[in-house]
């Protein structure tokens, strides 16, 4: 990117590429050391056509707090709002008019790529409504929780099954990783982590280390086994609802294959007794039938 800054009223300009545009997922505030600076960034852009970005749960606290709600200041919004004490009142005006207008999520590429900040439900892409946007600011929780003091998280991308890639953040985690066409880019930056931005349509990730630690985390930051990636470890239990019900195979030679609710479910009930999960099985391609016992010595059978 080409990069300018106006020091007197610390306007900064970030160019991209010809032919790129930035998205952000949100939770550009809270625990790092220049939440206003970072505003700027993002503000800068978005008013220059260069960028878009989707609210975070960080950004509707703070936005809430400086239209006098009452909310709870914790994780760091305290040291943004410190941070933004000390700035001129230029920005402190222009930011409630700005958090309030993100969007909860972007349809972009024709509908082939979809960002949101907390993740999407396929359902739920290009739809607005309350239950939308809070799924896209918070994700969907269990209503239980961890031993941190922290909801635990329903696993919406491991049964996500949508075309649309969707990028999101919100859940730091230690390394960046496919998941059913789902993608998380949060890598823990503030955490010592790796700020991570993906190139679309490459699908190339582009990761830049942490340069400190700037804050702890409350939960050690998820992932997958070491040596075995998420996509493996979902691909390892067969989901009932990728079998059930009425179904539609793409084949090459003879195109699309209706399999009715009763077949998949007769299909289903013989391979939950005398088989293995579909995934699991070696595939024996078929052949023709067995030959009779070959006459000569030293062969069982001899096809002629």
């Amino acid at each position: 990117v080409a990069w300018s800054e106006d020091r007197g009223d610390r306007t900064v300009v970030v160019t991209p590429p010809e032919g790129r545009k930035a998205v952000f997922v949100g939770d550009i505030v809270d625990r790092g050391p220049n939440s206003p600076d970072a505003l700027r960034i993002v503000m800068g852009m978005v008013a220059a056509g260069t960028a878009y970005c989707v609210q975070g749960n960080h950004e509707r606290k703070l936005g809430r707090w400086l239209e006098g709600r009452k909310v709870t200041v914790a994780h760091g919004l305290q040291q943004t709002i410190d941070q933004l004490d000390a700035q001129d009142r230029g920005l402190r005006e222009a930011l409630p008019a700005f958090l309030d207008g993100l969007r909860s999520h972007v349809w972009l590429d024709g509908g082939r790529l979809a960002v949101a900040h907390a993740g999407l439900k396929e359902e739920m892409i290009g739809r607005g409504s309350g239950a939308v946007r809070e799924f896209a600011l918070y994700g969907e929780t269990t209503g239980e929780i961890d031993e941190f003091g922290l909801p635990v998280r329903a696993d919406w991308a491991t049964a996500y099954r949508g075309k649309t890639a969707v990028i999101y953040g919100h859940t730091p985690m230690l390394s960046a990783e496919w998941l059913n066409n789902t993608l998380c880019i949060d890598t823990g930056c503030v955490f010592g982590g790796k700020l991570t931005a993906l190139r679309w349509p490459e699908r190339e990730l582009v990761e830049v280390p942490a340069i400190q630690v700037w804050s702890e985390p409350i939960r050690p930051l998820g992932g997958s086994d070491p040596g075995k990636s998420a996509q493996a470890d979902a691909d390892g239990v067969l989901d009932y609802q990728d079998v059930s019900g009425r179904r539609w195979i793409e084949t090459e030679l003879r195109g699309r294959i209706v399999v009715a609710e009763e077949n998949a479910a007769a299909a289903l009930e013989v391979m939950s007794r005398f088989a293995l999960a579909p995934q699991w099985l070696v595939y024996l391609p078929p052949t023709m039938s067995p030959s009779e016992t070959s006459n000569q010595s030293d062969w069982l059978e001899r096809p002629e």
